[in-house]
């Protein structure tokens, strides 16, 4: 099991009892972990937007003791609740939505564009091969000049009226290609929508839903052991092959977990009555 500490992402997706306490009161954790105002605000964002993260402050969270942990629980929870309310975390769940946004497919451009680049490109290596071939040795240039006749050749073909490449039916095929490609998008960007609506209420739901669920099984008295390499590991197997949320959990301890659960679940009920 991995050694570093994740105590804040565990407690930070809970509901404080005193959640609606006054934003600068509940930042008195901040020195307990010692870190700054912006750098739990950080680790709030990642850990709701699925981003987990280990506290970098691992020595102080281990020296915190037990019978603290709820009531840090508390002030921590208080700080997430409110900072999910303002408007930098909107904007910023705003930009997450806009990135996680379905690209739709590139346009194909008129037959009569394609040809014309297509054929500078052609020009363009036809002249950049033959400047090349003036720097080579003699006894490269005739295999050059076969290869630059070849590009010739199919130069010429850029004009042919036959050339299958540049019909109508090529440009009739390559637009209902597209336009598959777009339906696909529309479908995409429909799922999106559900997925990313404009509030990020349902994002902390889901992650709150998500938390409750993996938290509702741990073992908090389960064995420890080391392996030949000094690592922690679960006495049990099943428990070693846990999430890694899980196991997060179980570093959190009981205490942090419990108080976790009870007020994640307010907050869900708030979530209900939010638009």
């Amino acid at each position: 099991m991995k050694k570093t500490i994740a105590l804040l992402l565990a407690m930070g997706c809970v509901l404080s009892l005193y959640a609606f306490k006054t934003y600068e009161a509940s930042e008195g954790f901040l020195k307990k972990l010692g870190i700054s105002s912006p750098m739990a605000k950080e680790f709030i964002w990642f850990s709701f937007s699925g981003v987990y993260l280990s506290h970098p402050g691992g020595a102080r969270l281990r020296k915190i003791p037990t019978s603290e942990r709820g009531g840090l629980t508390l002030e921590i929870a208080a700080f997430a609740m409110e900072y999910t309310k303002t408007p930098d975390f909107k904007e910023k769940y705003l930009e997450y939505r806009e990135n996680n946004k379905p690209t739709p497919p590139e346009k194909p451009k008129p037959m009569t564009e394609q040809k014309k680049e297509q054929k500078e490109q052609m020009e363009k290596s036809i002249k950049e091969t033959e400047a090349a071939i003036a720097a080579m040795p003699a006894d490269q240039r005739e295999g050059m000049k076969q290869v630059v006749a070849s590009l010739k050749e199919q130069l010429k073909s850029f004009d042919d009226p036959d050339n299958p490449m540049f019909s109508a039916d090529m440009e009739q095929i390559m637009r209902q290609g597209y336009e598959a490609e777009m339906e696909n998008h529309r479908m995409k960007i429909g799922e999106w929508e559900k997925q990313y609506p404009t509030s990020p209420n349902n994002m902390i739901k889901t992650w709150l839903t998500e938390f409750l669920a993996v938290s509702k099984d741990v073992d908090f008295n389960a064995q420890l052991i080391e392996d030949e390499n000094g690592r922690k590991l679960f006495a049990k197997t099943e428990y070693e092959r846990k999430p890694d949320k899980w196991k997060m959990c179980f570093r959190a301890g009981k205490e942090t977990v419990e108080a976790g659960r009870s007020f994640a679940k307010q907050w869900l009920e708030e979530l209900k009555t939010s638009k």
